[in-house]
């Protein structure tokens, strides 16, 4: 009976160990995959941080390389709701909610417009590494942080690229957990290697502001002559001049469209009151007052708040005044 039991079921097993060999992984890996590029197309290395759940959760866990074609891939460990965050040195940082289809690789473009006022971006001055109680595997790691307008975000970063894994750094004093700037001085990281050999050369920092200015990506011999990732592998670290924006332009919708495509959907939708970054501009001329600083919805008003930028928003008073009027004009139809 065991014999003819056997024999018939030879042939199940043979196919089910074709099917399922030994040592490969029957799941498929969930991988988010990015190409970033600045507007004119070229592509841009820097950093990426991967928040789980919804943005500005401050649950940093996964993070990686943007490389000199400007793509990264990270893995994560399911499907669900992330929030990634793009860093290049000289523009601004790229905030966005995305949901990842799980045991897949899901991939995304994105584009990221130069930040107008390099000179009011954090700073990261100083990056020293210790050991914790003289422990090899306990490791402290410490930057100096400094934002020129006292703008500073949660955002100061350290983003492992052996490992995927994204770490937010702790003030030195107690911030109140809904504070909306962080103090300038020193941000510490502690970290167990976890049996790993300590290298600080796979390891980049980054921080940003609440304006979206961002610092420069710092990788080995971390300071800021030798240590910058330059956005544009080959030329300096200034973001290049956008061509749709360095040119006069008759102002209309479609110009208005493309300007706001380049610069504000960053942070703004266009066809939603809700939140991204910043309010959704949904119906904006059809307000009584504006979204944040609840006055009078008015066309110089809304230039005002374009051209001077305002708290958490950067100003765009670099555009030409063609773009700034086109963008108006966009607005309006909204």
């Amino acid at each position: 009976m065991s014999e003819f039991f056997f024999r018939a079921m030879l042939p199940v097993m043979i196919l089910l160990l074709q099917v399922c060999p030994a040592g490969r992984a029957t799941a498929a890996e969930t991988r988010i995959n990015g190409r970033v590029s600045s507007g004119t197309g070229g592509p841009l290395q820097g950093v990426v941080a991967i928040e789980t759940g919804r943005l500005y959760s401050k649950s940093y866990r996964y993070g990686g390389r943007i490389d000199e074609q400007g793509r990264f891939s990270v893995r994560v460990p399911r499907g669900g709701d992330y929030a990634v965050h793009i860093y290049a040195t000289g523009y601004v940082y790229h905030p966005i909610g995305l949901k990842i289809e799980d045991g897949r690789t899901n991939r995304f473009s994105f584009t990221v417009p130069p930040n107008p006022a390099i000179a009011e971006a954090p700073v990261i001055s100083r990056v020293l590494f210790e050991t914790r109680d003289g422990d090899p595997g306990q490791r402290r790691i410490r930057l100096e942080v400094n934002d020129p307008n006292g703008n500073l975000s949660h955002q100061v970063l350290g983003i492992n690229t052996a490992t995927e894994e994204a770490f937010i750094f702790e003030p030195s004093g107690f911030v109140f957990p809904w504070a909306r700037n962080y103090p300038n001085g020193t941000y510490t990281l502690s970290y167990d290697t976890g049996g790993r050999p300590f290298k600080p050369a796979e390891w980049l920092f980054v921080a940003a502001d609440n304006r979206c200015y961002s610092s420069a990506v710092l990788r080995s011999p971390f300071n800021l002559e030798e240590g910058v990732v330059p956005a544009q592998v080959e030329g300096a670290a200034r973001p290049e001049a956008v061509p749709q924006l360095a040119q006069e332009r008759k102002p209309t919708v479609a110009f208005g469209r493309r300007v706001f495509a380049d610069n504000c959907a960053v942070c703004h939708y266009p066809d939603k009151t809700a939140t991204k970054v910043g309010p959704g501009l949904k119906g904006l001329f059809r307000r009584e007052l504006t979204p944040v600083e609840k006055i009078p919805v008015t066309e110089g008003n809304i230039r005002r708040r374009i051209e001077n930028g305002g708290e958490n928003m950067p100003p765009y008073a670099h555009i030409r005044e063609s773009a700034r009027s086109a963008l108006l004009l966009y607005l309006k139809t909204l």
